[in-house]
């Protein structure tokens, strides 16, 4: 009776569509049982089942070219933004941004004066500095930091025995059991791709310096396990006041602890690791990599049963006696071409309304397009222009999570719809789209989410 009570609790508070007509809901659910019924026509659950849960690939998914090379971490956005030195080295960014001063504005982070409208009051700016407390704790050098706190390259706790497992199925699951302990809400492995690091890496805290991999990395890395863990929705739902930096802070400190605790699970079975977070390499494409979920338009990892509300991290280890994880797509490119809500939502324009192309088209200027991927077919999005949005909003944004329409509760007729995609694609997308506006999903920018979310305490 407890739990029905917990659950009908959930239901009520998570209810965003009060103003929906009922008739309009009960249309949706009929055209879905309906939907279902033509899937179960042509293919049977379990295929429908399979489907929700990805098409595997023996390589990685997307289409790449000759002109791909690995990311210089000094090209990364928040890596350029914390040093004064390579801001000092490339004025023609700045001057080719509108004279945006990344490095300056980076320094009035978090500094903007108290509000009084919801979402940027101290209340809003006392939760958002609280969930982001835990990671700085944990890394004092930042999210972005190389070489720090629980992300240190030295192999303390390192065992001097190393323990044999009876097979590769009995490691995955060992370690998949150990993440889900300490808080993954999936966990995927992939081989070690030197596709996907950066290179060279560059520590913009400790004397900005470039790192090498041969000379400075402890081992050579064979497998990197990679870890999501949950944003809350409701908070999310606020974006972009301060508030959805709450869970954005709380995500990070999460994933710190938890790539942290893996790391030493490792190193105490005998094997070096190292834990990641934003350093090191591209979340997004190990994520890809390991199975874990595809990547979306609005440049996250959308993965079942969450969508992009999930913090990522990752540990680098030199141990290999394992069953690797296969990439795995899931329709979320196909849907993400028709859908465009994270784009309509971007307040930055920062989203690209086009298709998926081998590289950006919002400029061809390389002092522009500088921090942008080449060679790879993906939705090219402007990483700057989010920036710049950050830096004015003091917070982050997130309103490409709370928007997109695979960010949902776990409720079975949104299942129900996840079904349906992949067994119906095309036109029906555009049908999805509509009707999750019409419930009242994905709004952005509303005063009364904030209002709600300080609600939602009687739910525990």
């Amino acid at each position: 009776m407890i739990e029905e009570k917990e659950n009908k609790n959930t239901s009520e508070k998570t209810n965003e569509t009060s103003d929906v007509p009922d008739g309009s809901k009960r249309t949706f659910l009929k055209f879905g049982l309906a939907g279902a019924g033509a899937a179960a026509a042509t293919a049977t659950g379990v295929t429908i089942l399979k489907r929700m849960e990805g098409i595997p690939h023996d390589d990685f998914p997307l289409h790449m070219d000759d002109t791909y090379k690995p990311i210089d971490q000094r090209n990364v956005i928040l890596t350029f933004a914390h040093s004064k030195k390579l801001n000092e080295k490339h004025p023609e960014r700045i001057e080719k941004f509108n004279n945006f001063h990344f490095y300056e504005r980076y320094k009035q982070f978090l500094r903007q004066p108290y509000r009084t409208d919801p979402g940027y009051t101290q209340l809003d700016r006392a939760l958002q500095v609280g969930g982001f407390s835990g990671v700085f704790e944990q890394v004092p050098d930042g999210i972005d930091g190389t070489d720090s706190g629980v992300f240190s390259w030295k192999q303390e706790m390192l065992a001097k025995e190393k323990y044999r497992f009876s097979s590769k199925e009995e490691a995955v699951l060992a370690i998949k059991s150990a993440a889900r302990l300490f808080g993954a809400v999936r966990c995927g492995i992939t081989k070690h791709d030197r596709r996907w690091d950066y290179d060279p890496m560059y520590d913009p805290v400790k004397g900005d310096k470039e790192l090498s991999w041969e000379k400075d990395f402890p081992f050579v890395p064979k497998t990197v396990i990679v870890f999501m863990v949950e944003m809350d929705y409701h908070t999310v739902g606020t974006a972009p006041a301060w508030t959805a930096d709450g869970t954005v802070g709380n995500g990070y400190s999460d994933a710190a602890k938890l790539s942290g605790q893996m790391a030493i699970f490792l190193r105490q079975l005998g094997f070096k690791a190292v834990a990641s977070m934003n350093d090191l390499g591209v979340n997004a494409a190990y994520a890809v990599a390991s199975g874990l979920g595809e990547g979306g338009r609005n440049g996250s990892v959308i993965t079942p049963h969450y969508g992009p509300r999930v913090r990522i991290s990752k540990v680098y280890t030199e141990f290999d006696f394992v069953e690797y994880d296969k990439a795995r797509t899931f329709g979320v490119a196909s849907f993400c071409k028709n859908c465009k809500r994270c784009a309509d939502s971007c307040p930055s324009k920062a989203i690209s309304f086009e298709d998926a192309t081998m590289g950006p088209t919002y400029s061809d200027d390389p002092e522009y397009t500088w921090n942008a991927a080449q060679g790879i077919l993906k939705f090219h999005n402007d990483a700057k222009k989010c920036y710049q949005f950050w830096c004015d909003n003091d917070s982050g944004c997130s309103n490409c999570i709370a928007a997109c329409p695979y960010n949902k509760p776990d409720f079975w007729h949104h299942r129900l719809v996840d079904a349906q995609n992949v067994m119906a694609p095309g036109p029906m997308h555009s049908f999805m789209r509509e009707m999750d506006i019409l419930f009242g999903y994905g709004k952005v920018s509303d005063p009364e989410k904030v209002k709600n979310f300080w609600q939602t305490g009687n739910l525990i």
